[in-house]
């Protein structure tokens, strides 16, 4: 009886194994690193519920969860969700930041090996964020791909998405330095 039970359960942690996204990232034609259509896919599907709550938006914070539920969905991570709901974007630096170890400073995105930490945690799986702690809360997910250079910010940046809370606004695959007009203040974490 037993060992029938040991059977079923490798079977089904194979099972569950085999729903898991594994291909986040893979190389062009050219051989950088880019995004997967599976990770695509999952992004572009958040951005549409993203635009369409923004369309019918009727309280200025009303669509304030697509960050979570963007990091939750890509990396496969249930820190931020509470009950079956994802959190506000307000939430995401009090549990990266108070969260018992799981999460871990990068540091300061003026500086440019932080930068490249950063893509490279994420260009491993690993959820990866930048925020301002300061001014607006505001909360961009690093996603896995190469780096670009930025005039503005003067050093290159990790690719990233952003789905804007005080303005209609969201996209994938750009530089950093469309979330942030200046790297001053942002703060970089990586789930371990």
């Amino acid at each position: 009886m037993m060992r029938f039970s040991f059977i079923f359960l490798v079977i089904g942690l194979i099972g569950c194994a085999e729903e898991k996204r594994q291909n986040f990232t893979t190389l062009s034609d050219d051989g950088t690193i880019v995004i997967s259509d599976e990770s695509i896919e999952i992004l572009e599907d958040i951005q549409a519920d993203y635009d369409r709550c923004k369309k019918n938006e009727t309280d200025d914070q009303e669509c304030n969860q697509f960050t979570a539920e963007a990091l939750c969905r890509f990396y496969e991570v249930d820190d931020f969700r509470s009950n079956d709901d994802y959190v506000s974007y307000r939430d995401i630096k009090d549990i990266v930041t108070l969260n018992g170890g799981t999460w871990k400073a990068i540091g300061l995105a003026t500086e440019q090996e932080n930068l490249v930490q950063a893509q490279d945690y994420a260009n491993d799986a690993k959820p990866t964020i930048a925020f301002d702690p300061t001014k607006s809360n505001h909360v961009a997910i690093i996603l896995p791909g190469e780096m670009k250079t930025s005039g503005s910010w003067g050093m290159k940046v990790p690719n990233s998405a952003s789905f804007f809370v005080h303005k209609a606004d969201s996209y994938i695959n750009k530089g950093l330095s469309y979330s942030f007009t200046s790297p001053e203040g942002i703060i970089l974490y990586a789930k371990k």
